[in-house]
């Protein structure tokens, strides 16, 4: 039988990290306060003064590139949008986060998971299974939700549900950061695991 020193311990070892919600809750691509002449007429200059990133180790909110400068040596998570919400590269979290369970898209090649979970019209698109969370279809049956946030909602009672990262070897230890990339990266078609439908469009 397990103990309950055990039972602790592993509970403690699968909650998920204190930025996680903070990341969740924060406010995207809107002008920073801190820096307003940073947004501008062209799109260039309008996608530098949004808040696009987040800092792990400050939790503070959404950082525009002028605030990128006080959070050097910092983990940073770089935020895109799709549809009109938002977004964050698998690859890129996935020293971080479990992602494990959650559906996951194929857009312009790279594997991406949806922040939160987005509004389903009626009974929503029919799935191979559905988000038990929020009811969303899903194309992947090995899948239980939908988004980061709904699985940090399930994880509550559930000790299947985890964000911890599995240890990892040398070689991938090696290879943890992620590479940055610039603002030239945008979204396409969209493609569901490894098929071309794209996801249900939001409801107005």
């Amino acid at each position: 039988m397990v103990s309950l020193k055990e039972m602790a311990r592993a509970d403690a070892e699968r909650a998920p990290p204190a930025w996680l919600r903070p990341l969740l809750e924060a406010t995207f691509f809107e002008a920073c306060p801190e820096h307003p002449a940073a947004g501008g007429a062209s799109r260039a200059t309008r996608s530098a003064g949004a808040g696009n990133h987040f800092c792990t180790r400050c939790a503070g909110g959404a950082l525009c590139s002028g605030c990128l400068a006080g959070h050097r040596g910092h983990r940073l998570i770089k935020v895109r949008k799709s549809s009109n919400h938002t977004v964050v590269k698998v690859a890129e979290v996935a020293a971080l986060l479990d992602m494990s369970m959650v559906q996951t898209y194929l857009i312009n090649g790279d594997r991406v998971v949806f922040l939160k979970p987005r509004p389903v019209s009626g009974k929503g698109r029919p799935g191979a299974s559905r988000c038990q969370e929020c009811e969303r279809g899903l194309q992947d049956k090995a899948c239980r939700f939908c988004s980061i946030g709904c699985k940090l909602e399930g994880m509550e009672g559930d000790f299947e549900v985890s964000f911890a990262v599995p240890p990892r070897s040398e070689s991938e230890s090696e290879e943890d950061e992620p590479k940055s990339d610039d603002d030239s990266w945008r979204f396409g078609e969209e493609g569901v695991g490894t098929g071309t439908e794209p996801p249900a469009a939001p409801a107005n």
